[in-house]
C-alpha cells in the first residue's frame, strides 16, 4: 500500500488557514438525537458521523452501502443489496445469530435475530430506499445503555422527514444510466406532503428502482447444451413509507407509520473470480438463482410534553420474508453425493432453497428531562419478541434418486428480551459534564431444529421428514451495559472527552452435525473425524454471548464557524467470541463456538471546512486494527492474527463546489474513497485458506478506490438537473470471496463485488 495521510495537525492547519480566506461561510449546523434528544453534533461526547439529506439527495445517494465507505470504522461485509453486514470499530459478525451493529429507522430497530446459521442471510441487515431523509447518524463504539444488545461495535440510525403541518409540498425525482458490461438502469423517487386540516398531516414516499444486472451465467452440461444468459443479477425494488401525524394538544401528538418494501433479484450477484473477465459465473446448467426479499414494518409513536419532562412510547413491528435460490450442482460434485448414489456426475441441476421468515416487535417507553437545569435525566422500558422461521431444502434435483434430499433443515428461533435504562447528565464546575448511563436486560432464548435427509442416515438410505432428527436448544441470560463520559469543554468551541462504555451480543444454537464413526457413513463420518480432531464430544448444539469493552479519548473541535474537527482513539477489548468454525468440504457442516479474545485500537478524525461560500471541502480517516489475542491451536489460530472483514486503513475526501449562474446555480460534488485490503477468514494475508475454506483467491481482498463525480444545476424555479459518474475509474471492489449456502467450491471463488461505472442523468422538481 503506498498512500501518504497528513498528520491531523497539518490537516487543521492548512483547513484553518483556508477558513480564515473565507471568513463569510459558515458550516451548516446539525442537529442529532444520539443520546434520544436533540443535540447540536458538536455538544454530544459521542463519536458520531452525520450525514444530512441535503447531502444524501445532492449526492443521489439512495442505499446506505454507498456511504459506507465514506464513514470512518465502518466497513461490510457484502453478499448483494439485502445481504449486508455492517461492522464498526473492527467488531465483525462473521457468525451468531444476531448482529454487532444495531439498525434503526427513526424509533424501530429493524436490526433482529437471524437462524444463527453461518452462511444465512437472515444475519444481514435490511436495505430500505433512502429517499427523503432528513440525516443519517453513525454512531462508534458500544451503545449499549441506550440501544440495547447487538450495538457492540455501535449503531446505524435512518432519520426520516416527518410530517408537516406547515403546508403542501411534494417532489418528483428520477434518473436513467448505463453501467459498464450491463444496460440501463431506472429509478423514480416521490413525495407529498399533505395537511390534514388543523392537527394532522400525512407524508407519503414511494421508490422504485429498475437496475440492469452486469454478470452473465455461461453454462456447459457436456451434453451438447450450453449458452449465455446476460445480465443475471437484476434488481427490482419498490417501497412505500407512510407517516401520519396528528397532534392531539400543543404538546401531545401521535404518530402512525408504515413501510413497505419489496426487492427481487433475478440471479446471484456473483462472479467467478476474482480474475474473470468478463464478468461471468461457470454453471453447468442454465439454473435460475433468484432472490427475494421482503419486509413490511409499522410503528406507533405518541409523545406528550410535560412541564419538565417528556414521555414517548413506541410499538414497532418487522416482517421479513426472504426466498433464496442457489444452484449446488458443482457443490454436490464436489461433495461425492452423486458418486455415492452411483450415477456419476449429476444430470440436472440440483437447488439449496432457504426461505426464511422474521417477525420482530418492540416497544420502548421513554421519559426525558426537558428542562435547562445543570442535570439532565432519561428513563425508559424496552422489550423485544422476536421470532425466526428458516427452512433448508436441499431436495430439487433429487427426486429421481431419493425424495427425501440430501439435507433438510427446519429452524425455529424465540428470542424474548426485557430491559430497564437508564442515562443522567450533571454539568458542574462551568465547563465539566458527566453522564452516567446503565441498561439492564434479561433475555431468553429458544430454538428447535429438524433435520432430514439423507445425511441425516445414510446407512437406511436417508431419514424422512416424519422422523426428523430434532434438536432443541434454550438459554437465558442477564447482562447490564454502562457507559460513563467525562467531558471537558475546553473553550466554546472545543470538547475533550474520555469514555469508558460496553455492550453484549446474545448467544444462540447451532444446526446439528451428522456424526459416524462408520467409514461408509461418508460425509458423517468426515464430520466426526473432524469434530474429534477439534477436541468436540457430541454436538456443537450452542454457544454463548460475546462482549466488548472500550476506553476512548475524543476531541471535538470548532475553531470558527467555517472549520469542524472531530476525532477519537480507541480500544476495544472483545471476549468470548463468535466464531464460525469451518469443516472441510468432505464434512460440509459450519458451526458457531465460543473461542478466543481480540483488541481492537484505532483512530477515526473527520474534517469540514467551508473554504469560502462556494466551496466547502471535508475528509475522513480511520485506522483500526484488530488482532485476536489468543492461540486457538485446534482452529490454526495464532495470537496476533488479524480479524476478517476489517480494512486498516479507510480515508475519504469530498469537495461540494457552487457558482451562481442565471437563474439558479452550477455545482460540483466530487468524492473518492479509499479502503485498505481485508481478510476473507481470521489469520493473515499469507494464510493458506484453500484447504480450510476451499478459496484459491487467497485471504486477502485487495484495497480498492472508489471516485463519484456529479455536475448539476439547480433552478431557482424548483427544479434541478445533473449528470453523474459513478465508480468513474471502474474500479472492482470484492465484498466477498465465499457467496454459497452449501460450501465454496474449489477453482470457482464466488465473489461479490461494487457495481462497475455507472454514467447517467438525474433531475428533480420540487413543488
Amino acid at each position: 500500500m503506498n498512500i501518504k495521510v497528513l498528520a491531523p495537525t497539518a490537516w487543521v492547519c492548512g483547513l484553518a488557514l483556508f477558513a480564515q480566506a473565507g471568513q463569510a461561510a459558515v458550516l451548516e449546523e446539525i442537529t442529532v438525537t444520539a443520546t434520544k434528544r436533540a443535540t447540536g453534533i458538536q455538544d454530544v461526547p459521542i463519536s458520531i458521523s452525520a450525514v444530512t439529506g441535503t447531502e444524501l439527495e445532492n449526492a443521489g445517494i439512495e442505499d446506505f452501502d454507498d456511504l459506507v465507505a465514506a464513514v470512518p470504522s465502518l466497513s461490510m461485509k457484502s453478499s448483494g443489496p439485502g445481504r449486508t453486514q455492517l461492522n464498526i470499530r473492527g467488531i465483525a459478525a462473521a457468525t451468531g445469530f444476531a448482529p454487532t451493529v444495531s439498525y434503526y429507522i427513526d424509533e424501530m430497530p429493524i436490526s433482529t435475530i437471524s437462524s444463527g446459521s453461518s452462511t444465512s442471510f437472515a444475519q444481514t441487515v435490511i436495505s430500505p430506499k433512502m429517499f427523503d431523509l432528513d440525516r443519517v447518524e453513525v454512531l462508534r463504539g458500544p451503545q449499549g445503555t441506550l440501544f440495547g444488545s447487538s450495538a457492540m461495535g455501535g449503531t446505524v440510525r435512518l432519520i426520516t422527514n416527518q410530517p408537516s403541518l406547515d403546508g403542501f409540498e411534494a417532489k418528483v425525482a428520477g434518473e436513467v444510466s448505463s453501467t459498464t458490461d450491463g444496460g440501463t438502469n431506472f429509478g423514480l423517487n416521490g413525495m407529498a406532503n399533505l395537511v390534514l386540516g388543523d392537527n394532522a398531516a400525512l407524508r407519503l414516499v414511494a421508490s422504485n428502482t429498475d437496475r440492469d444486472g452486469y454478470i452473465d451465467r455461461v453454462f456447459d452440461d457436456g451434453a451438447g447444451n450450453s449458452g449465455r444468459v446476460s445480465d443475471v443479477d437484476s434488481e427490482e425494488t419498490s417501497s412505500l413509507r407512510a407517516s401520519l401525524r396528528f397532534n392531539v394538544t400543543d404538546t401531545f401528538y401521535v404518530q402512525p407509520t408504515y413501510f413497505y418494501q419489496k426487492m427481487e433479484m433475478g440471479g446471484k450477484p456473483n462472479f467467478d473470480g476474482p480474475d474473470s473477465d468478463p464478468l461471468n459465473q461457470y454453471r453447468r446448467f442454465d439454473a435460475a438463482e433468484p432472490f427475494d426479499d421482503e419486509f413490511t414494518m409499522a410503528s406507533l409513536t405518541a409523545n406528550n410534553d410535560f412541564d419538565s419532562f417528556s414521555v414517548m412510547f413506541n410499538y414497532s413491528k418487522l416482517d421479513r420474508e426472504f426466498v433464496n435460490v442457489e444452484d449446488m450442482t458443482d457443490a454436490i460434485d464436489f461433495l461425492g453425493i452423486p458418486q455415492i448414489f452411483d450415477y456419476g456426475l449429476a444430470p440436472e441441476a440440483n437447488y439449496v432453497d432457504e426461505w426464511i421468515d422474521l417477525d420482530d416487535e418492540t416497544i420502548e417507553l421513554r421519559v426525558t428531562s426537558n428542562t435547562d437545569s445543570d442535570l439532565q435525566w432519561l428513563l425508559g422500558y424496552y422489550s423485544k419478541d422476536a421470532s425466526s422461521t428458516a427452512n433448508y431444502r436441499m431436495q430439487r434435483g433429487f427426486e429421481f434418486v431419493t425424495d427425501l434430499g440430501v439435507a433438510n433443515t427446519r429452524d425455529v428461533s424465540d428470542y424474548q428480551e426485557d430491559a430497564f435504562f437508564g442515562e443522567a447528565s450533571l454539568e458542574f464546575a462551568e465547563d465539566f459534564e458527566f453522564t452516567l448511563g446503565l441498561r439492564s436486560l434479561d433475555y431468553d432464548f429458544a430454538q428447535m431444529k429438524e433435520d432430514w435427509g439423507y445425511v441425516y442416515d445414510p446407512g437406511a438410505g436417508g431419514l424422512p421428514e416424519d422422523q426428523a432428527s430434532t434438536l432443541d436448544v434454550s438459554a437465558s441470560d442477564s447482562e447490564t451495559h454502562y457507559r460513563a463520559t467525562l467531558a471537558w469543554n475546553v473553550l466554546d468551541s472545543t470538547q475533550l472527552y474520555l469514555t469508558s462504555s460496553d455492550a453484549t451480543r446474545p448467544g444462540g444454537g447451532n444446526r446439528s452435525i451428522p456424526r459416524s464413526t462408520n467409514p461408509a457413513d461418508g460425509n458423517a463420518y468426515a464430520c466426526d473425524q473432524e469434530l474429534t480432531a477439534l477436541g468436540i464430544v457430541g454436538n456443537p448444539t450452542s454457544y454463548g454471548g460475546d462482549s466488548v469493552e472500550n476506553l476512548e479519548l475524543g476531541i471535538k473541535a470548532e475553531p470558527t464557524d467555517a472549520l469542524r474537527f472531530n476525532a477519537a482513539i480507541y480500544r476495544l477489548d472483545w471476549t468470548d467470541i463468535q466464531q464460525r468454525v469451518s469443516t472441510t468440504g468432505a464434512c460440509g457442516f459450519n458451526f458457531t463456538a465460543n473461542l478466543g479474545k481480540a483488541e481492537s485500537t484505532g483512530i477515526e478524525a473527520e474534517f469540514v471546512a467551508a473554504v469560502s461560500d462556494q466551496l466547502t471541502l471535508s475528509a475522513g480517516i480511520g485506522y483500526t486494527k484488530s488482532e485476536l489475542k489468543e492461540t486457538i491451536s485446534q482452529l490454526g489460530i495464532t495470537s496476533g492474527d488479524l480479524l476478517p472483514d476489517v480494512p486498516e486503513l479507510s480515508v475519504s475526501a469530498n469537495m461540494d463546489w457552487t457558482r451562481p449562474l442565471g437563474s439558479g446555480e452550477l455545482y460540483f460534488l466530487g468524492s473518492v474513497n479509499y479502503v485498505d485490503e481485508t481478510l476473507e477468514i481470521f489469520g493473515s494475508a499469507s494464510k493458506d485458506v484453500s484447504s480450510c475454506c476451499t478459496i484459491d483467491s487467497s485471504n486477502v481482498r485487495p484495497s480498492y478506490t472508489l471516485l463519484n463525480l456529479r455536475v448539476g444545476f439547480i433552478s431557482d424555479s424548483n427544479w434541478r438537473a445533473s449528470v453523474f459518474i459513478d465508480n468513474a475509474t471502474d474500479e472492482e471492489a470484492y465484498f466477498s470471496y465465499n457467496d454459497a449456502i452449501v460450501v465454496n467450491v474449489p477453482g470457482f471463488d464466488r465473489t461479490a463485488r461494487n457495481r462497475p461505472r455507472t454514467i447517467g442523468v438525474a433531475a428533480q422538481f420540487d413543488f
